[in-house]
């Protein structure tokens, strides 16, 4: 009986381990912490962390990071690093504990002096969808590129008309899908409503029918006020509360006839374009599943490790985690509200799409720094009272894209 030689045995069990190797699969995925757990490891935190360390590096040493000088200086934060990565991914939490204070913030006190809110937590994800470069069959719905008429007069978005004046304020939504034609189209999607929510989410990777990719980032918006169509679907009678992201798309799926009266409730518009990268947050790093947070950067800084405290309303599980504040959002304003970032694709969209979830984010600061000053004039004592909880979002997952 004849035996397989071994360079064989080699070449069977590398195709085995390829094929079933769950660090294969992640890699298949992305290369990001998109899946479960959602960037719960010590190899994402160290990710998250390098991203920050290496902007803080970019910056001078003398840079105050917020105008509270309890935050530091962008050189605190380089020598911060050098120890932090110095340490590896296992001992990279247990330092930071070690180095940094933790320090809650809370809303505005109340009348009473006294009231301290918890803070709401939703979640956002960048969207993998499906298009061509070139009209053709199911690639219907375009992605338009800013038009060069978008302009700023008046201090607000106008329109420059071809005799050189300009007008307030630029075409709604309907008005631009009615001229369509008229515009830069970059992409042409499969499925109109991500295409949509391409727009909320403000950037995504689009898998080509040539079987290349392309990344999109938020280019210019038309000015006009984001109107959540989850409000509009409650209002028509078409959903009840508590309204998600899953709950808008099945509609819009299955009431095509409709769909575009709805989608046009919402006059925002956002324009586009063709990034050689991942269209990084507002910090300017690559985010990461799991462990970016976008904030009001007005109250917590760029770039700094936050702790938060909140649910995962997807299954109810705990989330007690460091995080880092690496993303804005016209949707997030004030030290009451945090955006989780959960990565690529649609399971991290049903999570983005279901959060929605009090609880607390603490801001890490150098100890040393303590003595300087107050973080904010919102930050409130450790135990306080803390009040109902909010209802559930209508919109599903907010946009960071937004300005």
């Amino acid at each position: 009986m004849s035996h397989p030689r071994p360079t064989l045995w080699l070449l069977i069990a590398a195709a085995w381990f390829a094929l079933f190797n769950p660090a294969s699969a992640q890699e298949k995925h992305n290369k990001s912490w998109d899946y479960p757990p959602f960037g719960a490891t010590d190899i994402a935190l160290y990710q998250a962390f390098q991203a920050s360390c290496e902007k803080f590096a970019s910056w001078p040493a003398a840079r105050q990071l917020h105008s509270k000088a309890v935050f530091g200086t962008a050189g605190q934060w380089q020598g911060i690093c050098r120890e932090g990565l110095a340490k590896g991914e296992k001992n990279l939490a247990e330092f930071l504990k070690q180095r940094l204070q933790k320090v809650k913030l809370s809303a505005k006190p109340g009348a009473d002096g006294n009231t301290s809110y918890s803070v709401k937590f939703t979640g956002y994800y960048k969207p993998v969808l499906e298009g061509s470069r070139k009209r053709h069959g199911p690639y219907q719905t375009p992605i338009v590129a800013k038009p060069n008429d978008l302009v700023v007069c008046n201090g607000r978005s106008g329109q420059r008309l071809p005799d050189g004046s300009c007008q307030n304020p630029y075409p709604t939504r309907a008005q631009i899908e009615k001229n369509i034609s008229t515009y830069k189209t970059i992409v042409w999607l499969k499925d109109p409503v991500s295409a949509f929510f391409l727009h909320v989410q403000g950037s995504g990777t689009v898998e080509l029918d040539d079987g290349t990719e392309m990344h999109l980032g938020f280019a210019a918006k038309n000015g006009h006020p984001y109107v959540p169509i989850g409000r509009t679907l409650r209002q028509m009678g078409a959903l009840k509360a508590p309204v998600t992201a899953d709950k808008i798309r099945d509609w819009l799926a299955a009431n095509p006839t409709q769909a575009r009266e709805v989608l046009d409730s919402n006059p925002s518009f956002i324009f586009f374009h063709e990034t050689k990268q991942e269209a990084p947050g507002a910090l300017g790093v690559k985010l990461t599943g799991g462990r970016s947070l976008a904030v009001d950067r007005d109250y917590i800084p760029l770039g700094i490790p936050v702790w938060v405290k909140t649910t995962n309303t997807f299954d109810g599980t705990p989330w007690n985690r460091l995080m880092f504040a690496q993303d804005v959002g016209s949707a997030i304003q004030g030290p009451v509200r945090g955006d989780i970032y959960f990565g690529h694709g649609p399971l991290a969209g049903k999570r983005a799409g279901k959060q929605n979830a009090e609880g607390d984010v603490y801001v890490m600061v150098p100890k040393e720094n303590l003595a300087i000053s107050q973080v904010a004039p919102q930050a409130g004592p450790e135990h306080m009272p803390q009040r109902a909880p909010a209802t559930a979002a209508e919109t599903g997952p907010k946009t960071t894209a937004q300005p």
